[in-house]
């Protein structure tokens, strides 16, 4: 495969990592810029790691105001 082959094939995986996190981030009350590090190489692990273990904005337990 030439470069000029490869490119189509990084912009569909890009489009396939990013919009899902985008989502996710954007339902769970993050920012969803976030998203982008899944372009970053172990960008998406991190990500995991932050929706696995972060307490989400948008679910903040109502009884402490």
């Amino acid at each position: 495969m030439d470069e000029s082959g490869i490119l189509p094939w990084l912009i569909a995986s890009a489009i396939f990592f990013v919009v899902p996190f985008w989502k996710i981030f954007a339902r769970a009350g993050f920012k969803p810029a976030f998203s982008l590090l899944a372009l970053i190489p172990g960008g998406i692990l991190i990500l995991l790691w932050v929706v696995a273990f972060a307490k989400w904005p948008a679910f903040v337990d109502e009884k402490k105001e």
